[in-house]
């Protein structure tokens, strides 16, 4: 719930505050980050001389459909950034988010969608270290639910605040994601 937005929204922090090199790379199927096209293209992060439906705006690069193969050549490319819009658990590529330097784990702890959060802990329960690494944030849950989540799961969990404008991100959230990034890399 809310991925897009909130990875939208770093990627407009990395780029606009802190001034670093930043690509949004879309790594589910819906191909939804297309919409924003304004029709500039970047070339292939493979080296080729082929231009790959991709584009900049604001100063961020944004790659959609991006597939497993095309990450090697983006993770040296240059960037300060790769941020991975992977979507819902069940479209994404594990693999390659257990790869990443911080895992953002964002959902709800309303009770129409808690089941997601649940599913994402029974995924992963057995074979992974759920802690160091992942960040767990929570669109929607008032503060009893984000502690009882929380200790039942063992884990610390921090509320996303209102981002009205992905691409217009206000002083006001500043700390929010400067906290956020500083938890992030330990």
């Amino acid at each position: 719930m809310g991925v897009t937005h909130f990875t939208l929204a770093l990627c407009s922090y990395c780029t606009s505050r802190l001034r670093k090199r930043t690509a949004y790379l879309e790594l589910h199927p819906r191909n939804e980050i297309s919409q924003l096209n304004g029709g500039n293209s970047l070339p292939s992060p493979d080296g080729s001389d082929t231009m790959r439906p991709c584009f900049t705006l604001h100063g961020t690069d944004y790659y959609s459909c991006v597939n497993g193969r095309e990450i090697p050549s983006l993770l040296n490319s240059g960037y300060d950034y790769l941020i991975l819009d992977m979507g819902c658990l069940n479209e994404a590529d594990c693999s390659e988010f257990l790869r990443c330097d911080c895992k953002f784990v964002l959902g709800s702890l309303a009770p129409w969608k808690l089941q997601y959060y649940r599913k994402f802990f029974l995924h992963f329960n057995h074979t992974v270290n759920l802690g160091e690494g992942f960040c767990y944030l929570v669109q929607t849950g008032n503060q009893g639910d984000i502690s009882g989540f929380s200790k039942e799961h063992h884990i610390s969990m921090q509320s996303v605040p209102f981002i009205n404008n992905p691409f217009r991100i206000k002083k006001e959230l500043f700390l929010f994601f400067d906290e956020l990034l500083t938890v992030c890399r330990g």
